[in-house]
């Protein structure tokens, strides 16, 4: 079954098929346009106003997708093909159309990251670092970095060259580590709990005890006290675990400059494809992939969708990475929706098998920096519930 068929159920031949294909996209956005529903960023929905009284946690967040893609739907078809000879699938599938159409907000979380409430104080004492000017910063053989997005937007610095993001060049051997069904040690950071396993555990050693994984988390954490506050209003707004920012510094060491070779621009790094599907102006002289705010909101966005279509976060950032279509292709190869799964039987690109626990790695090494003798991430203080 198609999706096309989902939203138009009796349409059974195919010369029909093709008078509504050019309507997919028209009838995809009718099909999500249905009230806003109170969420937590865990994405439960909460069902009576009680509820939404007592959490003061709960924000505001349409279901369904917020934008549509053509790689949204070829990737939802493949499933629907896939699901008609696998059960499991089958139920993975019914899940997934009822979160695109906006039905439920439930994810499945096969990989074992989930999302907890996160208690916010009225009042954070907040202790900026002293300035640093652009000669003591030459001086020292490091970055000034401005105390604020305000100050960068504002011409007080330049951004300094990008690093070429890591996932891209890598300073250690890595082979595919085998990964044992969940494992008893888990930590919560922030907003988000994962179980540990040998491959977060390869990238927390390499960010926190190799010249070149530290000298790339020092640099990322100095760049992101620019824009942390900023990126993590804009995805609790979206209803994203605010950890989550810290793919930036896997995609770009938070550098708003950075350009790929494959033209994926900014902190984010979006390709001229997937930024005007979002809404960006990708032009020669006009490119709005290098404003931190407008990208950053994008990238909440964007997640935001990817995880309605997966149901798992760490499916959404696999497909951040290597694109939807090939995330779904590789669940229907292995007939489950686990990331783990997929990584042990190397169903995706090895870059994508890294990026994930790499992401993962960062958002413990950022919440922990003093321990590990890093700079601080965190400015406001903050308690899980």
């Amino acid at each position: 079954m198609r999706l096309i068929r989902l939203l138009i159920p009796n349409l059974e031949t195919s010369s029909i098929r093709k008078l509504v294909s050019k309507n997919v996209f028209a009838a995809l956005i009718a099909a999500l346009a249905l009230p806003g529903a109170t969420l937590n960023p865990a994405g439960d929905l909460h069902s009576s106003k009680k509820d939404e009284a007592s959490d003061r946690s709960a924000i505001s967040v349409p279901l369904g997708l917020s934008h549509t893609r053509s790689d949204f739907i070829k990737a939802i078809d493949m499933l629907a093909d896939g699901a008609a000879a696998n059960r499991h699938l089958a139920d993975y599938y019914e899940g997934v159309t009822r979160r695109v159409k906006g039905d439920s907000a439930y994810g499945v979380s096969y990989s074992g990251i989930d999302v907890t409430r996160r208690v916010r104080k009225a009042n954070p004492v907040r202790i900026d670092p002293p300035p640093v000017t652009l000669i003591e910063a030459a001086e020292a053989g490091r970055e000034a970095v401005p105390a604020s997005l305000d100050a960068y937007l504002e011409g007080a610095i330049t951004p300094e060259s990008f690093i070429e993001p890591i996932h891209t060049s890598e300073n250690v051997a890595q082979s595919q580590v085998e990964i044992a069904p969940r494992t008893p040690t888990e930590f919560t950071v922030g907003d988000m709990t994962f179980d540990t396993n040998p491959a977060i555990e390869h990238w927390m050693n390499y960010y926190s005890s190799t010249p070149v994984g530290r000298r790339t988390m020092t640099i990322g954490i100095t760049r992101s006290k620019a824009y942390l506050e900023m990126a993590r209003e804009e995805f609790r707004n979206a209803g994203v675990p605010e950890d989550l920012v810290w793919l930036a510094l896997v995609e770009s060491v938070w550098n708003p400059q950075a350009l790929s070779p494959a033209a994926a621009g900014g902190i984010w790094q979006f390709i001229p494809s997937t930024a005007t599907d979002y809404g960006l102006t990708v032009q020669s002289g006009n490119d709005e992939r290098a404003d931190p705010l407008k990208q950053t909101r994008v990238a909440a966005a964007y997640l935001h969708d990817l995880h309605t279509i997966f149901g798992d976060w760490a499916l959404a950032m696999a497909a951040y990475n290597s694109g939807e279509p090939r995330v779904m292709s590789a669940i229907v190869k292995n007939g489950g929706a686990d990331f783990w799964d997929l990584y042990n039987n190397q169903l995706l690109p090895k870059e994508t098998c890294n990026y994930v626990p790499k992401i993962l790695a960062a958002i413990k090494i950022a919440s922990q920096a003093e321990s590990y003798g890093l700079p601080q991430s965190q400015t406001e203080p903050s308690a899980g519930s």
